[in-house]
């Protein structure tokens, strides 16, 4: 059992605190979205995010995991400058954007670029593979020729496992994993150091989520890419992910080396996320499985004290009065926001 603190404030330890260099780095991060008054009610505030940290190291791939509605895609569109955090600062290779002067911010944003979910519609159909491959080129680097375009088009179609005849198709004549693959290109193309790729497999068969993971992992391999890897497939997130930050109600509640979070979860709610999963062996599926009482509550009411607390086995008196911080005296690399922790 661990010693643990109350949080006094939303700034919580980073889901990876190594002493590797960090490409992208998150503190205290909020989001909130001030709804409109609607006749006899007055405007409501909706926290989507609530004090996260989290650093993704050079090279490596931070899995964030959670129920919809937990603020993952939120915190996605802050991570790649979409949106802007209410509070809270971000750092890309270790220069704080909000302080950076307008042109090198814009280079510094080049740098994370984004994979979405549905690989078709993120892609224009009216252009060919070739021409949105070379659209980010055509933005970024405005001095190279066509024929320097051209040949580095083809040589992010070779990275990204794309034959050269493909570049003269269509969204619509390509395959769903071919088309994230496309999806994978244009993100290359900008010279991006982390991809932030939210859902980025759950749109496909099985068989090519592997390959598109596999192509994931070699491009790490290769050319030394950061990722953030949001999901909901467990097993995905463990296949490729090097730390696991888990979200629940816009916060973080466990963290750490995946190996460690998967095989020794502390919290709660990463107990039930994992028994969830499905097993091949219906006895140890029946036998594992944990019932969350109740449904996910709003994020226009977040329960006081530990957000989890509505729906948790183990939660006592002090789980409502006080907020467990995201800590560990034994272990500081898993980290969990608990009172109770086995």
């Amino acid at each position: 059992m661990r010693s643990q603190n109350i949080a006094a404030s939303t700034e919580f330890p980073s889901v990876a605190d190594t002493v590797e260099p960090a490409a992208l780095e998150a503190r205290g991060i909020t989001k909130s979205f001030h709804l409109g008054s609607s006749g006899l009610k007055s405007g409501r505030t909706l926290q989507a995010v609530r004090g996260v940290d989290l650093v993704v190291p050079k090279g490596k791939t931070v899995g964030v995991v959670g129920e919809s509605g937990c603020g993952k895609s939120t915190l996605a569109r802050i991570l790649v400058g979409l949106d802007q955090p209410t509070t809270g600062t971000l750092r890309v290779l270790d220069e704080d954007l909000a302080t950076a002067s307008a042109p090198r911010r814009k280079d510094l944003l080049r740098r994370v670029q984004m994979v979405f979910q549905s690989p078709f519609t993120s892609l224009d159909p009216r252009m060919t593979i070739e021409r949105s491959i070379r659209e980010p080129l055509d933005v970024l680097r405005g001095k190279q020729t066509k024929k320097q375009k051209t040949a580095r088009v083809h040589e992010l179609m070779a990275q990204v496992g794309l034959p050269q005849e493909m570049a003269t198709r269509y969204p619509a004549q390509l395959s769903g994993g071919q088309q994230q693959r496309v999806g994978l290109a244009r993100s290359l193309a900008a010279g991006c150091e982390v991809i932030i790729c939210d859902e980025p497999v759950s749109a496909l068969d099985v068989s090519i989520q592997a390959q598109v993971i596999n192509l994931l992992k070699d491009l790490q391999n290769e050319l030394g890419v950061s990722y953030v890897f949001i999901a909901h497939n467990l097993s995905v997130v463990r296949t490729i992910s090097d730390y696991v930050a888990v979200m629940y109600l816009g916060r973080i509640v466990e963290s750490g080396p995946a190996d460690s979070v998967f095989e020794s979860p502390k919290h709660p709610y990463t107990k039930a996320l994992l028994a969830a999963a499905p097993t091949p062996d219906p006895d140890i599926e029946a036998r594992d499985r944990i019932s969350l009482q109740g449904d996910l509550p709003s994020p226009l009411d977040v329960p006081t004290g530990c957000a989890f607390r509505t729906r948790c086995w183990k939660a006592t008196e002090i789980c409502g009065e006080k907020q467990p911080e995201l800590a560990n005296d034994l272990d500081p690399a898993h980290q969990f926001a608990c009172f109770h922790p086995e």
